[in-house]
């Protein structure tokens, strides 16, 4: 089971940071990130309702693109409904690996409301003492009036909800790789 995760958020600019700490050897960590395998097998993250790799590859210079696409099983109110439509949330997450800095960065593409949403941040993956510390820090921002700061809430929560559960996933892998 992953370690103990500590959250904040920055009300005043909807930044947001997850630091967790993961049970197992940072080299096994990245290399089971960047394990193509591993990520297809990610595709129902509570909250999310479906998530799929649409493209993994290395760059010329080294670095990994990873594209994934994530809809959002949302259920909410007809108010936010007026803005977003009958669809669920859906995005794309293009996620760059910079080996050198350890450390992706991503941004989110919105399918649905485009103009409402933007999204971007980093994380960043560091040694520790047998285990693997992950700092996940990001920016969202939802240009609703009245029930932007309650959207920001709901996805900034599903954020914590899918890193949590990922990082399960991951050491459940990993110890079913070492068995």
């Amino acid at each position: 089971m992953a370690g103990p995760t500590r959250w904040r958020r920055y009300a005043a600019d909807v930044r947001f940071e997850l630091e967790q700490r993961i049970p197992a050897p940072y080299d096994a960590v990245v290399s089971t990130s960047l394990d193509e395998s591993y990520q297809r097998s990610l595709t129902n993250l509570p909250p999310l309702r479906n998530r799929e790799v649409v493209e993994q590859r290395e760059m010329e210079d080294g670095r990994i693109l990873r594209v994934t696409r994530c809809v959002l099983a949302l259920n909410a109110g007809s108010a936010v409904k007026r803005f977003i439509g009958d669809e669920d949330p859906a995005w794309v997450e293009e996620a760059i690996w910079h080996p050198e800095e350890s450390q992706w960065t991503w941004n989110v593409i919105p399918e649905v409301a485009k103009e409402l949403l933007s999204a971007a941040g980093t994380i960043a993956l560091a040694e520790g003492d047998g285990e693997t510390h992950r700092r996940v820090i990001g920016d969202v921002k939802v240009r609703v009036p009245l029930y932007g700061g309650k959207v920001e809430g709901w996805i900034v929560d599903g954020l914590e909800r899918t890193y949590q559960e990922e990082s399960r996933r991951l050491v459940e892998w990993l110890e079913r790789e070492n068995a």
